[in-house]
Formats: structure tokens, sequence, C-alpha cells
């Protein structure tokens, strides 16, 4: 037998939509207002990128950077010495605002490339871990995960004119 779905058992119970609401907004402004952080975002551009007969490609082309408010947790670089000389590891964690990225159509995706405090970063992973009153339907924030990107590894060029 089945049983029919409410509007209720899609909504906290505890946790009435005017407060989801307010929590939202406050998030916002803390990110956009108050905290004022920002990073650019690279986009591989699959239409531009040429690739060889065996599907992988020699040199790749980024569309135009796209800058995002968030939160950032910078890690303390680590130094790794070996027989080539030394290697410096760091990465970052950027808190996005759900609602806001979602208003401007942009969804961050591994292997985007971020611009940010005059490094290369490149996203390594993307979740959506806060959920408001632990329910699945209010998803509010999506973290990333990024690591420090050589510039030889990115083949960055400029676009031809």
């Amino acid at each position: 037998m089945a049983t029919k779905t409410t509007s209720t058992e899609n909504k906290p119970f505890f946790v009435p939509a005017k407060e989801i609401e307010l929590i939202d907004v406050m998030n916002e402004e803390l990110i956009d207002e108050i905290v004022g952080q920002t990073v650019d975002i690279y986009k591989i551009s699959v239409d531009d990128t040429e690739e060889n007969m065996y599907g992988e490609s020699t040199t790749k082309y980024y569309d135009k950077g796209f800058r995002v408010n968030c939160l950032i947790l910078f890690d303390e670089p680590t130094i790794e010495q070996n027989e080539f000389g030394a290697d410096v590891n760091t990465r970052i964690e950027m808190y996005f605002h759900r609602t806001s990225l979602k208003e401007a159509g942009f969804y961050p995706e591994v292997g985007d490339i971020v611009d940010w405090n005059g490094f290369y970063w490149e996203m390594n992973g993307v979740v959506e871990p806060q959920l408001i009153a632990g329910h699945q339907g209010f998803n509010h924030q999506i973290k990333a995960t990024a690591h420090r990107a050589r510039l030889s590894s990115l083949q960055i060029e400029e676009r031809p004119k």
C-alpha cells in the first residue's frame, strides 16, 4: 500500500521557514558584506581546447574568470625535502553561500582553477556538507578544497587573438 507524501514531511519540524530564511540572509551578508573575501575561478573552455588523436589536450584554455565571495581557510604550508630539492605543499578550503551561487548560475567543480592570494589553486573536492536542521532539502553551503598548483602543470597560456 503506497503512502501519500504531504508537504509537511518535506520541511524540518522544529525549524520554521522564516528561521531558515533568516539564517540564509545573515550568512549571505556575513560573506558578502562583512568578511569580503573573494576568489577568481576559471573553468576549462571545452570548446577551445584542442585534443590529439588520443583525446588528450596539450594546451588548455580557460574561460574568463568568475569572481566569487567566500570564506577561506588557509592551511600553513609544509615543506618536503627530496633529492630534487624543496617542495612546498599547501591547501585551502573555500566555503561558498549556496543560494548566492545558484542565483548567479555558477557551481564550482573539481578541476576548476582558483586565483587567490597571488597563487593558482586547483580544486580537488566539492561537497555540500551543511544542512540546516539536518534536513537534506536545506543545503546551505558548498565547501571546496584546493591544492596549490604549479604553473608548469597548469600550462596557462593567453588565448590567441
